[in-house]
């Protein structure tokens, strides 16, 4: 008796067989809109009480991008005072992060002023759309790229931005930090190129991720690296691939080296080695920071720790358990354990090479991170570096998960990744 079908057994294989018979047909109908409009009502559910949007607004005295782009205005570089995690050069303070909400900034006051906003201001219902309106929507885009199930797309999607460091993150920008700020915008990027690569592979939208990406977490970069790696290999219009994500690079890294050039004097100074000068009392960060560098194997074995095993605390209380975590990460793998598919469907995703090209890349992110000097010390209960991979990871895996018994298990997944960073958050 023949065995079944390998489309029955194999997840990806099923997958990219029904994704290529779609690729020229239309991804979303009623159903895909259906699905959407539910994926907002659940999320408004189970996190507006969290992220209290009315509320949201940029400091203008506190975030460094709004403060760069006022600078911008006036005609200077430098700006008017110094706040925290900026550089001090030459008796100047400049603004070392990459430029994408500057230049957000500067497009938001110039517009803002023509219409009674305060000089300089970031109007808060810009900020609002800006900060949450694009994640949904490009979060259901991609895993109906890789998937072509919009019932298992919104699923997806709403792990993403609950069950994962996503939501207190979110929570954590009502106040514009731009700490925060760059990590949301940089996922907007990380699932446009992830969603272009594993689906259609059209190369422009991966480049438009790319230079969202570069321009809010520079790191992002290896995932430049891997859709050049997939443009050269493409079997067709090849050199029109190349091209566009060459422009994507170009523009990118271009922008953050001239930059440099014009703040720092030197196109590879990106000031960060800068935000400790005059911070000698500050033992946590700068000491490190001055010691070892801020990249140096020394930092691995406790950031691999919180990462990958610290685990997250409770107390209890008389309505119920709350979380009691302390100034450090928590386990990425325990807070959301739907993560650990990108392990256990590595037999599967294997096969496909814009998976492999992809993960390699996250890992190479992934070690950077980890050299880092501070990553466990800046967040409580949870390790927010992790948003420069969670969405490839999920995207990778979720043509694997999403077939037979794991379905249940992603339902489990949510329901305890969406309780504790709400408790968290």
């Amino acid at each position: 008796m023949s065995g079944p079908s390998p489309e029955k057994t194999d997840p990806v294989r099923l997958i990219r067989r029904r994704s290529k018979a779609a690729s020229g047909q239309r991804r979303f109908g009623w159903g895909s809109a259906g699905c959407f409009m539910l994926l907002l009502v659940g999320l408004k559910v189970s996190a507006g009480h969290v992220l209290q949007v009315s509320e949201w607004h940029v400091r203008s005295n506190e975030n460094a991008g709004l403060m760069e782009a006022n600078a911008w205005r006036n005609g200077r570089m430098d700006l008017s005072h110094r706040v925290r995690d900026t550089a001090l050069y030459q008796d100047k303070v400049y603004n070392v992060y990459p430029p994408l909400f500057t230049f957000i900034s500067y497009a938001a006051t110039t517009l803002g002023a023509k219409q009674g906003v305060p000089e300089g201001e970031f109007f808060r219902a810009w900020y609002v759309a800006l900060m949450v309106l694009p994640l949904p929507i490009v979060g259901f885009w991609a895993f109906q790229q890789v998937l072509g199930r919009p019932v298992w797309s919104a699923v997806l999607t709403g792990y993403w931005l609950i069950g994962t460091p996503m939501l207190p993150v979110l929570s954590a920008c009502w106040t514009g930090s731009i700490n925060h700020t760059n990590h949301i915008l940089a996922s907007v990027g990380l699932m446009l190129i992830g969603g272009d690569l594993l689906g259609r592979r059209r190369m422009w939208i991966a480049a438009i991720g790319l230079v969202i990406g570069v321009w809010t977490r520079q790191l992002t970069v290896a995932y430049g690296l891997a859709a050049l790696w997939m443009a050269w290999t493409a079997t067709e219009r090849r050199g029109w691939k190349v091209g566009v994500v060459l422009l994507g690079l170009g523009l990118s890294v271009g922008t953050l080296l001239v930059l440099n050039r014009l703040k720092f004097d030197s196109p590879f100074e990106s000031g960060y080695a800068l935000i400790y000068e005059g911070r000698d009392a500050d033992v946590i960060y700068a000491a490190p920071a001055r010691e070892y560098g801020l990249f140096h194997p020394h930092f691995v074995g406790r950031n691999a720790w919180y990462m990958n095993l610290a685990p997250p605390r409770f107390r209890d209380s008389p309505a119920f358990i709350q979380q009691a975590n302390d100034s450090n990460g928590v386990s990425i793998w325990i807070t959301s354990p739907l993560l650990l598919a990108g392990f256990f469907g590595v037999r599967h995703w294997w096969r496909d090479r814009a998976s492999r090209v992809l993960m390699a890349a996250s890992l190479c992110v992934i070690a950077a991170t980890l050299m880092y000097h501070n990553v466990g010390t800046v967040q409580v209960g949870f390790f927010r570096f992790a948003l420069d991979f969670v969405p490839i990871w999920l995207l990778v895996a979720a043509p694997w998960a999403v077939v037979g018994w794991r379905r249940p298990a992603i339902l489990g997944c949510l329901a305890w990744s969406a309780l504790y960073f709400n408790m968290l958050a």
